[in-house]
């Protein structure tokens, strides 16, 4: 049976206090539908129908721009509720397989835990997501028969006392065959005290039916939402300790894992150390025995087997390879490649450049759009002069060279292989191997100077 997806994107966020509509409200470095919809697509559903509403073609430009693929758009004009928002989506939906609800406000449902539910769903027309959690306030509680299994969820405003003790909630997140779903959100009544068409009237259509209904639990900081900057500042903390926990079961040790800001998808290896105050951004996959020591910026990098980066580095949008140190105090940034055995010191910033194996660049560089072979020693204070106020050029040095400190290469420009590049040049011609070039205005002296 083919899988369907509804997202929920029609909210306001009034509380927010934001001219955005709320599923463009950043959390970390993205729009909290962007969640939402990378959990979608990693299910591989038949089809994606975004329910919009609110500032909706800001909304369906930001999802189009950003995620490749198919989506269907509808839009709930009026908010009666989600069933009511769900009912705008129903003639999308084919007449068979399931479908599954989500929301752009709850980012951090896991894909392990959708699969457990989608699971669950198995054989029957109707299975819900729950969990326990600390206060159960504006949540619909779950009631259950003698054997367990759902038979009714009560709101807060219709709960009687003895219900609004339960902390067992509805976490909004359902699936249902299509064919029950259509025909029992046909059904739905606004009789209730907010005069709104719940999505949760379902279980109660399945119970009189005498329905049997799936459930599945998953953990509190899963579920959680934000309807205020309060609330996101605690949905922030909870999608970085999701990912630091998920991390810590793979064998990687935090310093200080208080400090330690994990925003994005980070894949691990083995022995894997992290420093305190480390924010890790995009999605960065770290190979066995890597150091990541303190006060560490890591954006979209890949970083290969017993490298190190030490403190102080900003690396984003980076290739490092085995056995590599970087840092402390470097930068590198836009498509760098350090090949194996690279070393880049202190103060040094790399952009567009590829780095070959075995060679280093200590201490207070800057290499730009520049391709370096193996085994090539860059000194302290060398600049390539990339930019000629209009074009980015290329510098290319091969395998073997040795650039001497303080030299500034002007590009476009080519340096041979076992050439030597003499302290303080301005080099402006390209350079043969094994050739010496330097470029020097003669020292003038004035002895017995003195200052007026």
């Amino acid at each position: 049976m083919g899988l369907s997806i509804v997202l929920l994107a029609a909210g306001e966020g009034k509380r927010m206090k934001t001219d955005k509509p709320k599923p463009l409200v950043h959390l970390a470095d993205h729009p909290l539908i962007q969640y939402s919809l990378d959990t979608a697509k990693t299910l591989k559903p038949e089809r994606i129908v975004l329910v919009t509403g609110y500032k909706k073609d800001e909304v369906k430009k930001y999802v189009l721009s950003n995620n490749p693929g198919d989506f269907v758009f509808c839009e709930q004009k009026e908010r009666l509720g989600t069933g009511h928002a769900v009912k705008q989506a129903a003639p999308y939906l084919p007449d068979t397989g399931k479908t599954l609800v989500l929301y752009a406000d709850v980012p951090l449902v896991s894909v392990k835990s959708l699969r457990k539910l989608i699971k669950s769903s198995s054989r029957k027309k109707l299975s819900i997501l729950t969990s326990k959690v600390t206060d159960p306030r504006w949540y619909g509680r779950i009631i259950r028969d003698e054997d367990e299994s759902p038979i009714a969820i009560r709101e807060e405003a219709d709960a009687s006392n003895n219900e609004k003790n339960i902390n067992e909630i509805f976490t909004g997140i359902m699936i249902a065959d299509n064919e029950f779903l259509k025909k029992g959100l046909k059904g739905l009544l606004r009789n209730n005290k907010a005069g709104e068409y719940y999505l949760t009237d379902l279980v109660d259509y399945a119970s009189k039916r005498q329905l049997k209904i799936g459930s599945t639990q998953t953990k509190e900081k899963e579920i959680l939402g934000a309807n205020n900057k309060e609330e996101l500042a605690v949905l922030y903390k909870s999608l970085v300790a999701l990912n630091v926990e998920e991390a810590k079961k793979k064998g990687t040790i935090f310093k200080d894992e208080t400090t330690c800001y994990v925003e994005g998808n980070l894949k691990v290896g083995k022995d894997v150390r992290i420093g305190s105050n480390v924010t890790i951004k995009g999605d960065v996959k770290i190979g066995n025995d890597v150091s990541i020591e303190s006060n560490v910026v890591l954006a979209n990098v890949n970083i290969g087997d017993n490298s190190v980066i030490r403190d102080f580095c900003s690396v984003e949008d980076s290739t490092i390879a085995k056995n590599v140190e970087v840092g402390p105090f470097a930068r590198l940034r836009d498509g760098v490649v350090l090949d194996d055995s690279a070393k880049v010191g202190n103060f040094v910033e790399i952009k567009k450049s590829k780095i070959g194996e075995g060679s280093k660049a200590n201490h207070h560089a800057y290499l730009g759009d520049a391709k370096v072979g193996k085994k090539v020693n860059i000194g302290a204070g060398t600049i390539t002069c990339n930019y000629d106020g209009k074009v980015k050029h290329k510098t290319t040095i091969e395998d073997g060279s040795f650039v001497g400190t303080n030299s500034s290469l002007v590009a476009p420009l080519k340096i041979g292989k076992k050439a030597y590049i003499a302290a303080g040049s301005v080099i402006t011609s390209n350079v043969p191997s094994s050739a010496l070039a330097f470029g020097r205005s003669k020292q003038s002296t004035k002895k017995n100077w003195k200052k007026k």
